[in-house]
């Protein structure tokens, strides 16, 4: 249902911001595509997040260095300040577009409210079978009380998260869909030197790779 709504909601869309183009009041016309463009933007998050309940896309054995490498140099070539470490040699079973959004939207999340993002990969010391991704911002950090309530839909902390800065509440939430559809765990935490640390847990479906 979410999906078809959102689905439905573009088309109309499309046409009013063809027809603010019209608009002569140059003031108004602004904040008139401004409020479409937020629209435009929870539309696009609803069929993301529509998509991350939907568990149709073919698992695939992936080498999830090769991956998280790839989705970081994309935030790389786009400007973003990331840097990668570790290495695992692991493989791990997992819808290739699905995961590659997670990990997106776990970055560009970094990204907005941190500035930079440093990001490292290895076997999950706790768990067994499980490789451990974490990805560690330089902002604000997160009230200890609202480290959970950031998953639900539409919801954003005050300040230094709200709308203002994007974002329509949906990123993380879709991100936990896409982990849960993988068995991985998800979770946040304040890292000890500041900023927000976010630790996704992936279990591997594959012996690790001989050297």
């Amino acid at each position: 249902m979410l999906a078809a709504i959102t689905h439905d909601l573009q088309t109309p869309l499309t046409r009013l911001r063809l027809r603010l183009e019209k608009v002569e009041d140059k003031e108004l016309q602004q904040k008139l595509v401004d409020d479409l463009a937020v629209m435009q933007d929870m539309v696009r998050e609803g069929l993301d997040l529509a998509r991350s309940m939907d568990s149709s896309e073919a698992m695939q054995r992936l080498d999830i260095d090769s991956l998280l490498d790839s989705v970081c140099a994309d935030a790389s070539d786009a400007g973003q300040q990331v840097e990668l470490q570790g290495r695992t040699r692991a493989f791990v079973v997992a819808q290739p577009n699905a995961l590659r959004r997670c990990l997106t939207n776990l970055l560009d999340n970094a990204f907005k409210y941190g500035q930079r993002a440093e990001v490292s990969i290895a076997l999950d010391d706790l768990l067994p079978n499980r490789v451990l991704i974490r990805i560690r911002d330089h902002g604000p950090g997160i009230p200890e009380g609202q480290l959970e309530t950031v998953f639900e839909p539409f919801y954003r902390l005050e300040t230094s998260r709200s709308r203002d800065t994007g974002g329509t509440g949906l990123g993380l939430t879709i991100a936990r869909n896409i982990a849960e559809n993988h068995g991985a765990l998800l979770d946040l935490r304040n890292h000890a030197k500041g900023g927000l640390e976010v630790l996704l847990s992936l279990p591997l479906k594959q012996a690790k790779r001989a050297r």
